[in-house]
Parts: structure tokens; sequence; C-alpha cells
């Protein structure tokens, strides 16, 4: 039977601290409870750069499986576009085999878990990455409790971290949240209906059926994993099931907050740190009926990190609560002049480049081991220049040295300042780069890098926006795996 080859998270850097949220909210809905902190992604991220971040660590801990993977399957409730896929632009961001089959599954909270089961299920090696930026509107408790990020499982392709011992999932039109396609925000049903006859119903029946097929007994689950924004109902469900002597997996909900499709993930990647060989693990998810897996440590578990335990634990407080409409297009701000210029993209020309913009591939010379970015027909070298063609050069994994850093208040950002410089790569390549993440106007000349996926600019009038690499410090925490 087939299981998980690696685990990986990316959690955005900026905490919004619930306490600054109620400083500027309470005033129109109190709330008793602001412990803690949400994840806020920053202005350039989004369901896709996040997706791409969560998987290449997840490749990164499975390095031979890239040229096998089969399937791609990006798992979302915020999309970044009805058209096109989203994965699409994941598969190119990857440099994945062309024949990889890449989709997008959204729609529910446990779209993630759903597409886990199908990876789990199938045939040959699959990425499952799931990724979301729930939107709530201001005030509400939804705001508070959900968080950004994402999560990718690399199932197939190289030695079981968790082996998958069944699974069932079961349909129900209980719709405990809707959002309509030209709606903004979701909208969530009372709570206590969605805990008493949807949770505590659905959700107890899934992890029955799923024990049946493993062919195991409650008593022999070692540890729950069951994201859930209403307090106190994980812990019913896990009564309810007969879970009630395993070890209920952190919610995260102080630290994070729940993460939407990615959250079942992020947290059966917070609770493998805890887990031992051969001990078993019920990952569940409720949204228009309920998901649950059975999955069971192997030896390999022991040589899990704590990847995930240091991700959650990096992050950068941020107080400002406007920072969170402003960063999501949903309240207007003075942009200045600067700001004012449209973008416009020539899907042509940005199809043509799709190796360099999007998989950051730029060329090496066979004859002068010289790297350019882009590639071209004419290789540089101190002897004058060579014909021959260039062979393709990932530059996304190398990592590069600032050479020069300019932290700009006077260009237009939706974080200023804006920060860019020249950016040296191993292999003689030079280029100019934004610098990226909250921390980035610290960046300085000889300070080493590495590269993250992210948006480079917005265009507000239809939507669309471009993607390309940006550059963080080295020492910026990266994805968990």
């Amino acid at each position: 039977m087939t299981g998980i080859t690696a685990i990986a998270i990316h959690l955005p850097r900026l905490r919004l601290q619930r306490a600054g949220m109620a400083a500027a909210m309470d005033w129109l809905s109190p709330r008793s409870d602001v412990r803690g902190a949400r994840t806020l992604a920053f202005w350039d991220e989004d369901p896709v750069t996040m997706g791409v971040a969560a998987a290449r660590a997840c490749l990164a801990a499975a390095p031979d499986a890239r040229d096998t993977v089969r399937a791609l399957s990006f798992a979302t409730t915020t999309p970044v576009f009805a058209e096109p896929q989203q994965a699409s632009l994941l598969h190119a961001a990857l440099r994945l085999p062309e024949q990889t089959l890449a989709q997008d599954t959204c729609g529910t909270l446990r779209s993630g878990l759903l597409a886990l089961q199908a990876a789990l299920e199938g045939a040959g090696p699959a990425l499952v990455v799931a990724a979301d930026m729930p939107v709530s509107t201001a005030g509400s408790l939804a705001e508070l409790r959900y968080g950004d990020g994402a999560a990718a499982a690399l199932v197939g392709g190289g030695p079981q971290v968790l082996a998958y011992r069944g699974g069932a999932s079961l349909s129900a039109p209980f719709i405990e949240r809707y959002r309509a396609p030209d709606r903004p925000h979701a909208t969530d049903w009372e709570e206590r209906w969605v805990r008493e006859e949807g949770l505590l119903d659905l959700v107890p029946r899934a992890i029955a059926a799923a024990l049946a097929k493993a062919d195991l007994a409650a008593g022999d689950i070692r540890h729950f994993v069951l994201p859930c924004v209403i307090p106190g109902a994980a812990k019913a469900v896990a009564q309810a099931a007969g879970l009630g002597q395993a070890c209920l997996a952190a919610s995260l909900d102080t630290t994070c907050g729940d993460t939407g499709a990615a959250h079942a993930l992020v947290m059966l990647a917070c609770a493998m740190e805890e887990m031992r060989p051969g001990e078993r693990v019920v990952v569940a998810q409720f949204g228009q009926g309920a998901t649950a897996l059975v999955l069971e440590a192997t030896d390999a578990i022991a040589g899990v990190a704590p990847h995930a335990t240091a991700a959650i634990a990096a992050g950068v407080a941020e107080t400002q609560y406007l920072k969170l409409p402003i960063f999501r297009g949903q309240l207007a701000w003075e942009r200045g002049l600067r700001g004012r210029l449209p973008v416009n993209e020539a899907l042509t020309t940005a199809y043509r480049n799709a190796g360099a913009l999007l998989g950051f591939v730029g060329g090496r010379s066979p004859q002068t081991g010289q790297v350019q970015f882009p590639a071209s027909r004419l290789a540089v070298a101190e002897a004058g220049l060579h014909t021959a063609p260039q062979e393709p050069w990932p530059l996304a994994d190398l990592g590069g040295t600032v050479a020069t850093a300019t932290a700009d208040r006077l260009a237009f950002s939706r974080s200023p300042p804006n920060c860019y410089g020249l950016v040296d790569i191993p292999g003689g390549a030079r280029l100019m780069m934004d610098f990226t993440d909250p921390e980035a106007a610290r960046l300085a000349p000889g300070d080493a890098v590495r590269f993250v996926f992210r948006i480079k600019d917005m265009d507000e009038r239809t939507g669309y926006r471009r993607y390309f690499w940006k550059a963080v410090a080295a020492d910026a925490p990266p994805a968990a795996a």
C-alpha cells in the first residue's frame, strides 16, 4: 500500500496580533478572547505563491521525486483565478514533467484532504498542494480565527514516512459556510447547529468507516487530527468517535489560526514531530460531508526534523490591522502618482518565456560554465562570445549574494519601502531583483539570499496578476519539510 513520502508547510512570516485587531475593531464588534495571533500573507503572497513554497520544500525532502510526479492537485477555497486553473502555474514554477496531470480542487475546506485521499488511492507518485487565504468580513469571528498558509504532501516517489492504512469520505448537502462567485466574503452559519448536527454526526461516522477499511479499532489510534474553528468541537468529536484516549493534535489557533483547506496537513505536519514508529493517526476534516484517513508511522518518522514547529515560531509580530484589508485589496488607499500606472500583460510573450518567468530557468554555456539569465544564443566569456546553444540551468534553488541594495520610499509599493538590488548567482549570473519579506529593508551587500516565487504586479482592472521570483534573506525561515 502507498503512503506519504514527505509533508511540508508554508506559513507567512507576519503574525497579526489579535489584540491589535481588537484595538481596531472592538468599538464595533467586541470580542472577549483576543489571545495570540493569526498568520497574514504579505502583499505579494497568495494561495499560488504559498502553494509553490510548500511544494518546493516538500520536493526538497525527496529530490529524486520531481521527475516522477505523475499528478499534481491544488486545493483551495480562495482561488486566485476562476480561469485559468492555478495548478498550471504551480506546475510551471515547480518544473514538473510536461506529462504531469495538473488539476484544481476547490469548493470545500476539506478539498485538500479529499485530494490527498485520491492520491493515496491512485496510481503513481502524486503531489498534493493546499493553500488558503480565507477572507471574512471586518471584525467577524472568522477574521480572528482563520489564517493564511499552505501545505504539500508527496505521495509515493520514495520511502514512506506515513503508510496509508485506509480512508473514507461521506458526502452530504450540509452547508455551514457559503460564498457566491461574485461575493468577496464567505458567510458562516450558526455554530451550535454546525457542531451538533454536522461535526458530531458526520465526522464520527467517517472515522468509523475509515477504521473498518483499515481493519483497526479506535483503541489502536494514538493521534487524532481534526481542524475546526469551533472551540471544543474537536475534543467532542474525538469522544463521540471513541478516540478519547488519542492525543488531540494542536489546533494552532493562537499561533497561526485555521488555514482552511491546508489546515489538516499543517496540523499533521506538527503532529508528526511527536509520533513514533508504529503509531497510528486519524486525520479528519468536515465540509459538506466528512473525510477520515488512517495513517501509520514508519521507521522513517524518527528522522523527521521539527521544521513545522520552527516555522510556527519564526513569525514577525504585526499590530497594524489595516494591513489585512489593504493587502487583500478590500480598502481603497492613496497610491500616489507612481501607483496609477496600468499593468499590461502579453499572454503570448508570457507563454513563450514561461520557463524563465515561472520556472526561473536560465542558461549555462557548456564551453565556459558561465550562467546567464535570461538564457541567450550568445554565451558571454572573457575571451569573447560563444554561439553554441546554452543548456537549461534552473536557478530557483541556487540562492545568491546581494551586490547592491536599495530601499526606495519614492517608488510605489504596497508595503513601503520598495526594496531591490543586484544579486549575484553562482555561475556568474547577475540579476536585478525585487527583495521581499517583512524585513527586506535589512538586506545589504554581501548578504546571502534565497529565491521565492511571488506576485510581481497586479492589474486591478482585470484581476490579472503576474508572478516572478524575488530574493529574501537566506536565514529567513523557509517552508517546513
